[in-house]
């Protein structure tokens, strides 16, 4: 099988792993606090976008790089995400949450984003074609299908999924790096030929977006386990969905290129701003205040 076709198969069980984690109550509990949630999805579906669509506009190489900011700053966050706001002492409950409810809403958020980042970007360019239904099958199929198969396992075998979450969230994330890894290699010629020129985007769409999403989180008296989560959930982006999107869906490699540089560069900064905070901040798990 080639990466093409492996990809959704170890996207859609990176998915199966976030839904194993999750159960009804733990939207229960989120939404007796919906504050900090709801700040965490304004940032993420409202203003990352918009800040992707800011340095895409400004952006001057190819038009693929530009509309593939737009695919990476479409995609929520990872499950990497969850994993290094449990290590930064952010709020376990509240990541994993976000990174469900974003990818279920991720169905119609991509379309809608992709859509309006065509008409604005591609001026009527007809060179890259963005199919909006098979972009709604094809994320419905390996995000929202996957984790309501993984909550059914948790509700049907509680035990048995409480004992493997550990093992398969290991192996989802081995799978996100060989994806990426795979993806990378791929591309590595058009990689070496604009890492200069798109990666300082990349950059500056990861440190932008964190740390937004963290003084936002602030704005709101939120303890800094709540901050440092929505901070890692707006930087950390579902990298191997941007891909599939690039590739599966829409046909042309070139559009996963910024995702790929991303992938490279994300947690490198996101490590930098983890060391930023918990020197500044103290980062016990506490609950958030925002009600």
């Amino acid at each position: 099988m080639t990466i093409q076709q492996l990809l959704p198969l170890g996207l859609a069980f990176i998915m199966l792993a976030v839904g194993i984690g999750l159960r009804v109550d733990d939207f229960k509990q989120i939404a007796l606090r919906p504050r900090a949630l709801l700040v965490g999805l304004s940032n993420q579906i409202v203003l990352l976008p918009l800040i992707g669509l800011a340095l895409a506009l400004l952006y001057t190489g190819p038009k693929e790089f530009a509309f593939g900011i737009m695919i990476l700053a479409a995609c929520p966050g990872g499950i990497t995400s969850n994993l290094l706001s449990v290590l930064a002492g952010g709020n376990g409950a509240l990541s994993v949450s976000m990174t469900a409810v974003t990818s279920l809403a991720s169905i119609i958020t991509v379309p809608l984003i992709l859509g309006l980042s065509q008409m604005v970007l591609l001026e009527g360019n007809s060179e890259i074609y963005m199919p909006v239904n098979q972009v709604m099958a094809g994320i419905f199929l390996i995000t929202g299908l996957p984790i309501s198969i993984g909550m059914l396992l948790n509700a049907k075998y509680p035990s048995f999924c409480q004992k493997a979450q550990p093992k398969v969230r290991a192996l989802a994330t081995v799978i996100f790096a060989l994806i990426v890894a795979g993806a990378f290699i791929a591309n590595k010629d058009n990689i070496a030929q604009h890492f200069l020129d798109i990666g300082l985007f990349m950059v500056l769409l990861n440190i932008v977006t964190m740390s937004l999403g963290f003084y936002s989180a602030r704005t709101c008296s939120s303890p800094p386990a709540d901050s440092i989560t929505i901070s890692l959930e707006c930087g950390l982006q579902n990298v191997a969905l941007a891909i599939f999107i690039a590739v599966n869906v829409m046909g042309d490699a070139k559009l996963m290129v910024p995702a790929i540089i991303y992938a490279l560069t994300m947690n490198i900064s996101a490590a930098a701003l983890i060391w930023f905070i918990r020197r500044t901040f103290s980062t016990t798990p506490t609950t958030s205040t925002c009600k």
